[in-house]
């Protein structure tokens, strides 16, 4: 299976939104390109992006090289001696992701982050949560899952 991050952040209050979250992607090593809203796939018309709003509507992966996030959201614990930049526990991974949108948020100051999680491709649940949720809660749906919780988010700030 491949892992996917698919989003946007809406009501960016940033001109130069772009360069800060360049600086979020170098500064945890991930590759967050900007994507057409297209190509969010399996985003229902309720949570696609208002095009009045200002969005920055991406892809997150393991490294700017790559197109899917295999090991960010991959839930499974890896042998310890693996070569990875990212840890070898789940949870573990799953912090830096939680930590990653947290920074994304708070410094683009955004309205809110819609973003899908899945380990096909395909949606199978939406949630709308708050911001202060946004630890407890995938913490908890990742638990539950073993693993990417095929879930869309819509984390309101």
């Amino acid at each position: 299976m491949n892992n996917y991050i698919l989003g946007y952040l809406s009501g960016i209050n940033y001109n130069n939104s772009k360069s800060i979250l360049k600086k979020i992607a170098i500064k945890y090593g991930i590759g967050l390109k900007e994507i057409l809203p297209e190509q969010l796939f399996q985003f229902t018309d309720r949570y696609l992006p208002n095009k009045n709003d200002n969005n920055f509507i991406f892809s997150m992966s393991d490294c700017p090289d790559c197109e899917e996030a295999d090991y960010l959201i991959d839930y499974l614990n890896y042998d310890p001696e693996m070569q990875s930049k990212f840890p070898p526990l789940g949870i573990d991974r799953l912090q830096i992701l939680i930590s990653i949108l947290k920074d994304m948020i708070i410094q683009t100051k955004c309205s809110k982050l819609v973003i899908s999680l899945t380990d096909s491709g395909y949606i199978y649940s939406y949630k709308v949560i708050k911001f202060d949720e946004l630890s407890k809660t995938l913490l908890s749906d990742f638990e539950l899952n073993q693993g990417a919780p095929d879930t869309l988010y819509e984390i309101i700030c």
